[in-house]
C-alpha cells in the first residue's frame, strides 16, 4: 500500500510518501494551496498510486481542536470525497517544529513526521 502524507498549511502543504513494505515516511514535495490545491492533490493520487492519505491536525495536549483544525478536518473530507480513497486525521502536535530543526524543507520534513507517526502506530 502506498500511502501519502500531508501537513496542511494554509499557503503550501508538505507532502511524503511511503509504502507498507519499507514503512519509512520520506519528504516528496511541496505545493501551493491554492484554488487547484484538490485537483492537484487528485493528480498526484493518480500518479504515485496512493491508496491511504494521512492528513495532519493540530490537536493541543489536552485533546481540544482550534478554529484552523476544524478547518483542516473540512479539508481532509473534502480531499477524500475527491480522490475516493480513505483519508485519515493524525495529531501534528509539534511536527513543524521538530522538522524545523531537522531540516531546511520544513513542510515536506512535518509531512514525513506525521506520517512516520501513523505508521509507527500501525
Amino acid at each position: 500500500m502506498n500511502y501519502l502524507g500531508i501537513d496542511y498549511g494554509e499557503r503550501r502543504l508538505g507532502l511524503a510518501k511511503a509504502d507498507s513494505e519499507t514503512k519509512i515516511a520520506t519528504p516528496f514535495k511541496t505545493i501551493l494551496n491554492n484554488a487547484s490545491v484538490l485537483n492537484d492533490l487528485a493528480h498526484i493520487v493518480k500518479t504515485e498510486v496512493i491508496e491511504k492519505i494521512i492528513v495532519g491536525v493540530p490537536i493541543s495536549l489536552d485533546g481540544q481542536k482550534n478554529d484552523f483544525a476544524y478547518k483542516i478536518t473540512e479539508f481532509a473530507e473534502d480531499l477524500e470525497a475527491r480522490t475516493n480513497i480513505p483519508v485519515t486525521l493524525e495529531n501534528e502536535v509539534f511536527s513543524s517544529k521538530i522538522a524545523s530543526e531537522m531540516s531546511e524543507k520544513i513542510d515536506e520534513s512535518a509531512a514525513a513526521i506525521i506520517l512516520q507517526t501513523h505508521l509507527d502506530r500501525l
